[in-house]
């Protein structure tokens, strides 16, 4: 376990110094470390994700363990620490022993002077608790599902306590692939289950399936070369929402890392052409990397700030797909730090943003010609508000039916677009909704 603890305390860092989501700080910390040992990497991934699952909670009673002291006063490697030790302490699968082994091996880790001052601590976490039946309302919402009470408190006005309760208790759902037909026989699915995948094709779209029990599938030569897409069927079903054809032109906006535009190209045949846009230049080497491995022949990338207008030239679109960054509440399961990044604040922010590239990117869009908006996140100013605000200032374009349908009607008067919950549809939580711009 001690190499597991070691990535784990660095990654927890890494994830508070440069706001990093669980998986990019194991990742550069396997890269710090060298570590090459799949189940270390594997334990301390399961480790920090399930750390910051719960950091409020965690965080409530470390500073009641240090009183005076305060977490937010310590040096970050000795809050990685704590936090790691009280999740040992408090949530862990194995005895509290694990925890005592922690704190004996951070010994050799951390400054002694350090240490020192949170020697009693040490002894009071594993019997200190988060005090429930003292709280009521939202704030017990909230430490009883591990997550901040702004949050809870807006879910429970906008969609009800209870459907708000649902939102944010923890579910795992499953993962999906679709296949890619620019490589793949019609055959590929088939082979995956002689070799003992469970897989069950998704009825509402094409080339897509759940996997049921697929440890290793991404070790398989089929995914390596690029046979098959892991990709989560929220994702997939913008594609089949958006519904290019062969010869088409599409711009597609916040395309990288690329798994929308592979799939377009899919459905286009390798045929048309594909922009696509991103402001990231390091997230565009991605997309190069995808596309490539996936026989994506008509898409090209572009290095632009959607939020300017005229930020391409010389494109005349039958589709525009925008998939704008969002605060990501749809992903809130799998991605659990950014839980304490987000605020109120945040959702504001996005709206700005979400607007400006929505308006900069319709201007590309032909008459007649389709545009397709798209988030990751739940709230209702994010998607619905957008889309309504947009229609608003644009009475050329025209709502309609988002099909397939998978997801529950839009909110706010707009019943075409779709809403996808993990809770209810087994999926990230999503937004989808199509416009037309009529003559």
């Amino acid at each position: 376990m001690s190499l597991s603890w070691t990535l784990a305390i660095e990654a927890l860092s890494w994830i508070e110094l440069e706001r990093l989501t669980e998986d990019a700080a194991i990742r550069k910390t396997v890269r710090q470390l060298k570590v090459h040992d799949r189940d270390v990497v594997d334990e301390a991934h399961s480790l920090v994700y399930e750390t910051m699952m719960r950091r409020n909670a965690i965080d409530y009673i470390v500073n009641y363990a240090i009183e005076p002291q305060s977490l937010g006063n310590m040096n970050i490697g000795l809050r990685s620490y704590l936090r790691l030790f009280t999740h040992l302490a408090q949530y862990g699968k194995s005895s509290l022993s694990d925890a005592y082994e922690l704190s004996e091996y951070v010994k050799g880790l951390l400054h002694h002077k350090e240490l020192k001052k949170v020697e009693s601590a040490i002894e009071i976490i594993p019997f200190a608790n988060v005090p429930l039946e003292n709280m009521q309302g939202v704030q017990k919402l909230a430490f009883t599902h591990f997550h901040p009470r702004w949050y809870v408190e807006y879910l429970s006005k906008s969609f009800g306590p209870t459907f708000a309760q649902d939102l944010i208790r923890h579910i795992e759902y499953p993962r999906y692939l679709r296949i890619n037909t620019l490589k793949a026989g019609a055959k590929t699915a088939d082979d995956l289950i002689k070799q003992g995948f469970q897989l069950e094709k998704v009825p509402e779209l094409n080339h897509t399936y759940k996997i049921v029990e697929g440890e290793g599938i991404t070790d398989q030569d089929g995914y390596k070369n690029g046979q098959y897409i892991i990709q989560d069927k929220a994702s997939i079903l913008v594609g089949e929402v958006a519904s290019p054809k062969p010869g088409e032109t599409v711009l597609d906006v916040c395309a990288a890392p690329g798994m929308k535009t592979s799939h377009m190209a899919q459905m286009m045949e390798n045929t048309g052409e594909i922009i696509s846009v991103d402001y990231n230049e390091r997230r565009l080497g991605s997309w190069e990397n995808l596309l490539d491995k996936l026989g994506v022949e008509n898409a090209s990338s572009e290095l632009a700030d959607a939020t300017q207008p005229d930020y391409v030239a010389d494109v005349d679109a039958d589709i525009v797909t925008v998939d704008p960054p969002c605060t990501g509440t749809g992903l809130l399961h799998k991605i659990p730090s950014s839980k304490w990044r987000l605020t109120r604040r945040s959702v504001e922010s996005m709206v700005n943003l979400q607007m400006r590239i929505l308006e900069n990117s319709a201007s590309y869009l032909k008459d007649s010609g389709t545009l397709v908006y798209s988030t990751c996140s739940i709230t209702l100013e994010e998607n619905e508000g957008v889309v309504n605000n947009f229609m608003s200032n644009n009475p050329e374009y025209e709502l309609v039916d988002a099909t397939p349908r998978i997801g529950v009607p839009g909110l706010n008067g707009l019943e075409k677009a779709q809403r996808l919950y993990p809770h209810i549809h087994g999926c990230n939580g999503f937004f989808i909704a199509k416009l037309v711009k009529r003559l």
